[in-house]
């Protein structure tokens, strides 16, 4: 059984909590790119993805974790859209009220084999528009 777009996700964040590279490197497809920064105009390929995740973890949230809630996911044909609030909640603290939310915009893909894969990353969501 293939994962969906939300077991997909929650892999996804549960990985980049724990610092698990191989995890985080399987929810991606080859030509993935992630904005691992709101200034950078660059873009990564896949091995850079895992490492701009999990140094962006390390640097700007060691002592939280990222938590998904409300998605909205568009299917089009193999590919989906996927706008979802995420939530940084303290290591130290995990029943306390998450913060306000960022609203991540990633994109999917089904590969071949059934199963989705994230192309797109940009857990700054919108705010992005905020540094153009």
């Amino acid at each position: 059984m293939t994962d969906t777009i939300t077991q997909l996700l929650a892999k996804l964040h549960t990985a980049v909590n724990c610092g698990d590279s191989q995890v985080v490197n399987s929810c991606y497809a080859e030509n993935a790119k992630v904005v691992a920064s709101p200034l950078a105009q660059s873009q990564h390929n896949p091995h850079d993805c895992v490492r701009a995740l999990l140094d962006f973890q390390r640097k700007f949230m060691p002592q939280h974790n990222v938590t998904q809630g409300d998605e909205i996911v568009i299917e089009a044909g193999d590919i989906a859209l996927v706008i979802t609030k995420l939530y940084l909640v303290p290591k130290a603290t995990p029943d306390a009220l998450p913060c306000e939310p960022k609203k991540a915009v990633y994109v999917m893909q089904r590969q071949s084999t059934g199963e989705w894969r994230c192309i797109i990353d940009n857990f700054f969501g919108t705010d992005l528009l905020d540094f153009a």
